[in-house]
């Protein structure tokens, strides 16, 4: 089981507890509008739970003043071998640097406890927010990839956006410097 503690934030691995704190920001139209899911019902959230908690690179985001989750980060790895990341957070508690610190604290493990030399990120070009996020913690932005698709409309046609990919590369990430 896997566990990272910040300053204000506890990131471990999901628990059917967190279902009614998970189920307020995944099963938001505003989270899921540059996401590959919908808005999520109550049975998904439960899947995911269930399909998420012993998987050590999908964590909760749990603020630890409040005991309640407010959000997600996790990694994945593409067929290319390259490590993503990704974060999604309760509109509620957004503003406030809970996703920066998280990714952060994300960030500094995949370095220096999985020992990966480069981590990538992909938004949509009209998430400002995902994108300025990656920027904060340093990612460069890498290039603009045209006809991306992350979901399908309601007859299963792909929908075509945008998407700005980001890199952050372990030789340019001064560690020392970033507070978790």
């Amino acid at each position: 089981m896997m566990a990272i503690e910040t300053n204000r934030l506890l990131l471990r691995n999901y628990r059917m507890t967190d279902f009614e704190d998970i189920t307020k920001y995944f099963s938001d139209e505003e989270v899921s509008k540059y996401e590959d899911f919908y808005p999520m019902s109550e049975e998904q959230v439960r899947n995911i739970i269930t399909e998420w908690k012993d998987m050590d690179n999908r964590l909760v985001a749990e603020l630890k003043s409040e005991q309640n989750v407010i959000g997600s980060v996790g990694y994945w790895i593409d067929d290319e071998g390259h490590y993503c990341i990704d974060y999604d957070f309760n509109p509620r508690y957004c503003g406030k640097g809970y996703a920066t610190e998280a990714s952060n604290a994300l960030v500094h493990y995949l370095f220096e406890s999985v020992g990966i030399s480069a981590i990538y990120g992909d938004c949509d070009v009209q998430n400002v927010s995902s994108w300025k996020l990656l920027e904060r913690l340093g990612f460069q932005r890498v290039r603009k990839l045209d006809n991306q698709s992350y979901k399908n409309d309601e007859i299963g046609n792909p929908i075509l956006i945008s998407t700005f990919l980001y890199e952050l590369d372990k030789a340019k990430y001064n560690i020392s410097n970033k507070k978790i």
